[in-house]
């Protein structure tokens, strides 16, 4: 279950490079995850869990903007790269287990997640000929529903 999970969570932040350290920090903020007594405990942050959830509103509208710069530019890629790697990580010291392999699955995930992600969203507004900001939506709804359902985590307080 963890792999799945510091997978899911490493894929959605290939496609957009807040998401799972927003929902990772929610969750670990609701107490759904435990990062106390890891060096990651700070993710847990009632505080940085409403930054990071900001942050994540920013980029949701950011990328539908026409200067919104490539996920797979070199730059880009290595902060999903980053931000995949640390929930994988997160989700591994959460249950007491090598954070380099979460770390590198998360990491894996969201490189893997980028490209792919990249080609489908090109690849559906060419078939559908709708607006690349339609499909972006789309794609938007994909990642908050498989964050929310990949930590239980739920929009309430």
């Amino acid at each position: 279950m963890i792999v799945a999970r510091a997978v899911g969570l490493g894929a959605i932040s290939g496609m957009r490079s807040l998401s799972g350290p927003a929902f990772l920090s929610r969750a670990a903020s609701k107490g759904h995850v435990s990062l106390d007594g890891t060096a990651l405990a700070f993710l847990g942050s009632p505080l940085l869990s409403k930054a990071l959830a900001l942050l994540e509103l920013g980029e949701l509208i950011g990328d539908k903007l026409p200067v919104a710069p490539s996920r797979t530019a070199t730059l880009p890629l290595v902060g999903r790269a980053v931000s995949g790697g640390l929930v994988g990580a997160a989700l591994f010291a959460s249950e007491d287990r090598r954070t380099a392999t979460g770390a590198i699955l998360g990491a894996s995930a969201a490189i893997a997640a980028a490209f792919v992600g990249e080609r489908l969203r090109a690849l559906a507004g060419k078939r559908t000929e709708l607006p690349d900001p339609l499909v972006a939506l789309v794609e938007d709804t994909i990642v908050l529903l498989a964050g929310f359902g990949s930590l239980n985590v739920n929009t309430g307080s």
